[in-house]
């Protein structure tokens, strides 16, 4: 035992100092819609340029990361995958998880370059993977077990892309004119229009996407288009129009989807929302989503449906009513509050609130109205808000917003501490 232990103490030091290997691979770019329709695909050779001499009984292997090696053929009947090994002194062993085991037979000598093909890797997954990388590493037989004497850096094989890609280009951003009673924008027309802009990124491993249709579907709230309510869009109404294809609105009104059936095309497609004369235009947030068709590149006769762009948000329209900001106003049961709001338009206006409380901000809508040509107190409105918060013990500042001519309305807010009689005016 003494004898055995000195044996391989005396290995180690002298021929098992650990040394660096070299893998090479032609790395390629992979497109993720047709890795997913693929399923499973040939990686590139890779070559281990070795860093030390090997010996019959050795061990050679390769991993993967990022990846599943795959161990039988995709074919319609599979078979055993054999990897195709170059070297004379070096044959295929087994698989072992992503790792490719080739055995030493003979004699490896220093620098000798191996070279592996004809691995086959599981992609199906690859939109979560992002990249695979290969290395390499060998083990030598001792008298302690198998030792590992010569690892190498990973480099990378394959980088995964989403092939068929589509962002917001240009958002909805009408501004609804409150002076035009909301029939109208500010630049007076009654039509906004969503860009969406479609791009195909580059590959170079596979026949890529063919795609066959492409369906963009925008979300909001569509009813004030129906202006006569009967739940049928006819040609005075309002209209959702786009050159890419036929658009159809949806029973509820919650949506629009605009059918291409060319394909994704390179650049970019415009959804316009237009209202019909006279109709009130809603203040409200868009969303939207896109998804391409593409023929199946493993075949047969279902398309793949892949989501460019999964529902985003896509804009909004606003109000251009009057914004007023109190700095100051505590709460409590020492203090009263008095806070209203004088209108010299002819346009009623609803009011919403916005509260800040420290870092935290509380957004309430539609807290009460105000009304036209007069003076309104919202003071019971704002501590119902605040109390609904659970922040009738602070002091806040705020923001209110009143859906009226900025020009016709003034804000005047005044709090009262009750145990010493101050009244103080904070706008």
């Amino acid at each position: 035992m003494f004898k055995k232990t000195l044996l391989a103490a005396a290995l180690a030091t002298t021929t098992l100092g650990a040394v660096a290997s070299t893998v090479t691979t032609t790395a390629t770019t992979v497109g993720v819609e047709y890795a997913v329709g693929k399923k499973q695909i040939i990686a590139e050779a890779v070559s281990v340029t070795v860093g030390r001499a090997f010996a019959n009984g050795d061990i050679i292997e390769i991993a993967f990361t990022g990846t599943t090696v795959a161990t039988m053929t995709a074919a319609a009947t599979p078979a055993a995958i054999v990897p195709s090994v170059s070297h004379a002194n070096v044959e295929f062993l087994e698989f072992e998880g992503n790792t490719i085991k080739l055995l030493v037979t003979g004699t490896v000598a220093d620098t000798a370059v191996i070279t592996v093909s004809g691995v086959q890797l599981i992609v199906t997954d690859a939109a979560a993977k992002g990249l695979v990388k290969v290395s390499a590493l060998g083990k030598v037989a001792t008298v302690e077990g198998a030792k590992t004497v010569d690892t190498s850096i990973a480099v990378t094989s394959i980088t995964y892309v989403k092939q068929l890609n589509t962002k917001i280009a240009a958002a909805f951003n009408g501004v609804v004119d409150v002076n035009t009673s909301r029939k109208k924008f500010t630049d007076a027309g009654t039509s906004d229009t969503l860009v969406i802009e479609n791009t195909q990124a580059a590959f170079t491993t596979g026949a890529g996407v063919v795609t066959k249709g492409v369906t963009y579907t925008v979300y909001g709230d569509f009813s004030f288009l129906d202006v006569d309510g009967d739940g049928t869009l006819e040609a005075k109404e309002g209209t959702v129009s786009s050159a890419a294809g036929l658009v159809a609105v949806a029973k509820d009104f919650t949506s629009a989807v605009v059918t291409q059936a060319t394909g994704l095309v390179s650049g970019t497609v415009g959804v316009t929302i237009t209202g019909a004369a006279g109709s009130v235009i809603p203040d409200q947030s868009y969303m939207a989503k896109t998804e391409v068709s593409y023929a199946n590149p493993a075949g047969g006769a279902t398309d793949l449906v892949a989501t460019t762009l999964a529902q985003s948000a896509a804009g909004s329209w606003t109000l251009n009513g009057a914004t007023a900001h109190i700095p100051f106003l505590p709460f409590g049961p020492n203090f009263a509050q008095s806070v209203t709001v004088s209108n010299t338009s002819k346009q009623s206006g609803g009011v919403d609130l916005v509260i800040y409380a420290g870092s935290d901000t509380v957004e309430v809508d539609g807290i009460t109205s105000v009304v036209a040509e007069g003076v309104t107190d919202i003071s019971a409105a704002i501590r119902s808000a605040v109390s609904a918060a659970g922040l009738s013990s602070a002091s806040l500042s705020f923001d209110v917003i009143i859906n009226a001519p900025d020009s016709a309305i003034t804000v005047e807010a005044i709090y009262y501490a009750k145990s010493d009689g101050d009244r103080l005016r904070t706008l």
